[in-house]
């Protein structure tokens, strides 16, 4: 019998969400923790994003960590937090892997701008000695790692949003194999300022001047774009063997993940979403989850992808909804944060609702608009990445 991959520990840092304990109020009770801004668009119009407005205090007035980027901090919080569920507070007798999915990294910050501007103005005395961890993705994860006091095998995943998905299902081999008895596997990111709104506002990603009522909300078809927002999650995965070892509470179980590629021309869009329902399909194997934990986002050519899945594979008979209407997409962080909330699902017993949705153009779906209280099993995950990558995910209730 092959070995389970289960899940013992989960940490959360989110828009308006500072733990575990917060977003399992906020999924549950369908609270938006999106905002609209004047100060990030071209011409002053509103913008909607999310960001963390509290929660890392602690480590933003350390002089040891004051110059690093607001990703490494984010992942080194949601770290701490799963790790302590976990009772993993020592990992010295252990082999341990980290594996952190990053999409857009540090280059939002304001010490790469400077640092841009230096090498253009041929300042080289001003460029920061950071410059180079900040332009190194790969960074982020190391610190986290030192943070953390991991020093075993340690991995970057870079795929867009579905980069922390990945990173787990990289995770997920190294344990099968017995390379390592620990995983520590997240995805951190914080991308919201003007370079993000500029830049999805000219490929019209963004909505620019709606308002919450109709913005960035999944499953209406009047929605022109998606919410730019930051966040982490962490989660800790082991053989069930191990864990029962412990004696430690196993949160679910990893079943399977499966990704691929749209393989089109980077400045094309893949509209039939065949790879999507080939990477869902094959991660179901025939089964009925209790819901689908959707990548819709507000994208109309993204919903509509989801919507040919619920059709094709389900007839639309299987429940769908979408966490982004309440957190948006926190780029490489979202697929562990879909992870998370999965297990949250399955261990709390509901769905989490698609808010601020009146499905309009979605009407044959089953879109889960209110909170359904109920047990949950099995959870199947859909998430798509800048660049082309799916991935989507199995989750289980552990037996």
């Amino acid at each position: 019998m092959k070995d389970k991959v289960v899940v013992t520990g989960y940490g959360v840092k989110a828009p308006n969400t500072n733990n575990i304990a917060q977003y399992i109020n906020n999924l549950k009770n369908g609270i938006c923790c999106l905002e609209t801004v004047t100060d990030l668009s071209p011409n002053g119009e509103t913008t909607i994003i999310g960001r963390l407005n509290s929660g890392l205090d602690e480590l933003e007035t350390d002089n040891k960590f004051k110059r690093l980027p607001r990703a490494t901090l984010l992942g080194m919080a949601s770290g701490k937090e799963a790790l302590k569920q976990a009772q993993l507070s020592d990992l010295t007798d252990k082999k341990v892997g980290l594996f952190f999915g990053i999409s857009v990294g540090a280059i939002g910050e304001k010490l790469f701008h400077d640092s841009i501007i230096h090498v253009n103005d041929n300042n080289y005395r001003k460029v920061p000695i950071t410059f180079s961890h900040f332009s190194n993705y790969h960074s982020i994860t190391a610190e986290i790692a030192h943070y953390l006091s991991i020093k075993g095998i340690t991995k970057t995943i870079t795929t867009g949003c579905t980069s922390s998905l990945e990173a787990i299902q990289d995770a997920m081999l190294y344990l099968k194999n017995g390379i390592i008895d620990v995983a520590v596997v997240g995805g951190a990111d914080s991308l919201v300022n003007k370079m993000a709104c500029f830049g999805f506002a000219k490929t019209k990603s963004i909505p620019i001047d709606q308002t919450l009522n109709v913005g960035a909300v999944p499953f209406n078809k009047h929605s022109k774009g998606f919410a730019i927002s930051e966040g982490s999650g962490v989660i800790i995965l082991e053989r069930e063997k191990d864990a029962r070892k412990r004696n430690i509470e196993i949160l679910g179980e990893i079943d399977k993940i499966v990704s691929n590629n749209d393989g089109v021309h980077i400045y094309s869009i893949e509209e039939t979403g065949e790879q999507m329902i080939s990477a869902l399909k094959e991660v179901i194997e025939g089964r009925k989850p209790d819901y689908i934990n959707s990548q819709a986002l507000g994208i109309q050519v993204n919903d509509r992808i989801e919507e040919r899945c619920s059709k094709i594979l389900f007839n639309h008979n299987v429940p769908y909804t979408s966490i982004k209407s309440m957190i948006g997409n926190p780029y490489g962080a979202i697929g562990v944060l879909q992870v998370i909330s999965s297990l949250i699902s399955i261990n709390h017993g509901f769905i989490p609702p698609t808010i601020r949705t009146n499905k309009e153009g979605y009407e044959e779906m089953s879109i889960v608009t209110e909170t359904w209280h109920q047990e949950v099993n099995e959870v199947a995950i859909t998430n798509h990445g800048h660049g082309g990558n799916n991935a989507c995910a199995y989750i289980k209730r552990h037996k």
